[in-house]
């Protein structure tokens, strides 16, 4: 409709361009009209249909209702007239009365755009089968084709050349780019389907005439009563078969001419060895989906599991669909309890169940293993408008047959898979909390310097009168060691702190960064940032402040006479880099491997847990940390996420 209005308008227009007469211009334009009346309704239909959201027969019925009025309208002068005379042709001179089209159109358009705009952003009841890739070509199709508005501005006494119905035709060729690109439609369906209507509409005309032949030359040349009477019944006849001989007359041309591409063992081989070759859920609904969409070729397929079929632990009460896109549950999706009459019948029948009202499909393939259901397949009506073949019914039986083995094993895969991430997990806090009595005589060792320096500064206080000098040299020293005794023990908490409670959220490294400069004064030294927006992704901020702040202080401190910190941050190969680079002093060859270890530390005052710290959260947020040194010019710390 909305292709046959535009053209019905391009060929009224061209023709009115090159009238030679007023009286022909007119004719031509009321022609043109006929699809421009069309125009708005047929779009807002059209949008209705491909969103496939709900519609309202009402509001249909009173759009064709209000297009059909001004086709009257349109015949009169009450819309039409005369004609404008221009260098390139005649434009038509409306009446004010062509104000109201002119809001009547508009207010269709803009609630057209807004009903493809709220599909695209899924706001709550505009909810649509169209994916998102659809959606913005059509939406680029209406967006050129605002632009054909431009012919309208002969009606204001402004004067442009009348190329606004050319632009409109761009949108044509976009939404049939979509057609071919993301299957916005089946074009074989469209050609199938209009040949089988012509091929039946050929059938039954060609049984009328030859009845009315025979009786016309047998019985009567006259329109009698039993004329009418038959006529009747063929009337009746073609009503109650049309649909039935148009199946089958489409169904028939589709294996003679369409369906060589549907090499039924074939693409059942493939899908079945796919399916075989992998215990990820992803790929297998992958498989699945691409089976049901390129080569049965069904409408809003859906492949329902239980609730919690990747948490054996639990137990499912229903079957959740999951979404074609995202490979998860889909969020208000239709559950079908276990309870259910249609899961019973699936269990007890253990073959397909057509015209499934409890879950809204034309039909429903069970996936057995033994006497389990392991999941099910919710099929739409299949896009030709045939039905199931005994086929499809073979093909997609068999194929669920090896999906339920392969999902079984899948679900096992995961389980082991979990338990052994969580007995990682509990091995890994185990291991930093028994780190803890391994380093205890390291940590000794570190706590027994600094409280000797104490303990003797404390003694010898009071032994003679001192000075003020020697009590704030003494005073001094104190709060030195127990600040370091302070940081010794900040450090092994640290260490052995268990990281699963932390907060985890979005990450954004360029704010991290920003707000870890502020800890520094960077007296003497010169900060050089390159800080720029790099990809986000999980973790625990506080986390990688501490990673921050641990390396800036390390690069400092390496550059005691001055010199410059370097922050950079970058995308490389889809992930989020940050470099910290000093000028200082460099990492010494021999002591290279052991800088991330606990408690190595090149200087007499360090703890040496800072970097064994760091790396360990990077490595928690599955991230990486590398360096690279040279000897009297620097170390630069590379950390990817």
């Amino acid at each position: 409709m909305l292709c046959l209005s535009t053209g019905f308008w391009a060929f009224g227009y061209s023709f009115m361009y090159a009238s030679k007469t007023v009286e022909q211009a007119i004719y031509w334009a009321r022609i043109g009209y006929l699809g421009v009346i069309f125009i708005p309704v047929s779009l807002f239909h059209f949008t209705i249909a491909f969103l496939c959201v709900k519609r309202s027969i009402i509001i249909m019925s009173l759009l064709y209702g209000i297009a059909f009025l001004w086709i009257i309208i349109t015949r009169t002068n009450l819309f039409i007239n005369g004609m404008y005379t221009y260098y390139w042709g005649y434009y038509p001179h409306v009446s004010p009365l062509y104000v109201l089209w002119v809001l009547f159109y508009g207010g269709v358009f803009v609630r057209t755009v807004q009903v493809l705009y709220y599909a695209y952003i899924d706001k709550p009841g505009y909810k649509s089968q169209a994916n998102k890739q659809q959606i913005r070509y059509v939406l680029l199709a209406f967006f050129i084709a605002t632009f054909s508005c431009v012919d309208y501005l002969q009606n204001f006494n402004i004067v442009v050349y009348p190329f606004g119905y050319i632009i409109a035709f761009i949108c044509i060729p976009i939404i049939a780019y979509a057609i071919t690109k993301t299957r916005l439609m089946d074009i074989s369906v469209i050609i199938s389907r209009a040949l089988a209507e012509l091929l039946t509409f050929s059938f039954f005309g060609a049984i009328y005439l030859g009845i009315v032949w025979f009786y016309r030359t047998y019985v009567s040349t006259q329109i009698d009563i039993p004329f009418i009477i038959i006529s009747l019944l063929c009337g009746t006849l073609v009503g109650r078969l049309h649909h039935e001989v148009r199946l089958f007359l489409q169904t028939s041309s589709d294996k003679l001419f369409l369906r060589g591409r549907y090499d039924y063992y074939k693409e059942l081989s493939d899908a079945s060895n796919k399916v075989g070759q992998t215990l990820s859920l992803h790929d297998i609904l992958k498989v699945l989906y691409d089976t049901f969409h390129d080569v049965v070729e069904i409408s809003n397929p859906k492949v329902y599991l239980p609730d919690n079929f990747s948490n054996m632990e639990n137990v499912s009460n229903n079957y959740v669909p999951y979404s074609k896109e995202t490979f998860e549950p889909e969020a208000g999706g239709l559950a079908i309890p276990n309870e259910s009459q249609l899961v019973k019948e699936l269990i007890a029948k253990r073959e397909p169940q057509f015209e499934a009202k409890e879950a809204k499909a034309a039909l429903v393939i069970p996936c057995m293993l033994e006497n389990r259901l392991i999941a099910m397949f919710v099929l739409g009506r299949k896009l030709s408008e045939d039905p199931y073949t005994d086929e499809d019914i073979r093909l997609l039986t068999v194929l669920a047959n090896q999906v339920a083995v392969a999902l079984d094993h899948t679900r096992s895969y995961e389980k082991i898979k979990a338990d052994l991430e969580s007995a990682e997990k509990e091995l890994e806090r185990s291991q930093r909390l028994a780190s803890i009595g391994t380093l205890v005589a390291g940590v000794t060792h570190e706590i027994r310097n600094p409280m000797t320096v104490i303990r003797g500064r404390v003694e010898t206080l009071f032994n003679a009168e001192r000075d003020e000098a020697y009590k704030k040299d003494a005073q001094r020293a104190i709060l030195e060691n127990a600040d370091r005794i302070e940081r010794i023990i900040q450090s092994m908490l640290g260490l052995a702190r268990d990281r699963a409670n932390r907060k985890v959220v979005d990450v954004n490294l360029s704010e991290v960064l920003e707000r870890t400069f502020e800890f520094f004064p960077f007296d003497g030294t010169k900060l050089h940032k390159e800080v720029g927006s790099v990809p986000a992704f999980k973790g625990d901020v506080d986390s990688l402040r501490e990673v921050f702040v641990n390396l800036m202080q390390n690069a400092i401190e390496a550059m005691a006479h001055g010199g410059t910190l370097t922050v950079r941050t970058y995308t490389e190969e889809g992930h989020a880099v940050v470099e910290i680079a000093d000028t200082g002093k460099g990492v010494p060859p021999e002591i290279r491997e052991k800088i991330f270890d606990p408690f190595f530390s090149s200087r007499h005052e360090g703890v040496g847990l800072g970097l064994s710290i760091a790396y360990r959260i990077v490595r928690e947020h599955g991230g990486d940390m590398k360096f690279s040194s040279e000897v009297g010019k620097g170390t630069t710390f590379k950390i990817t996420f």
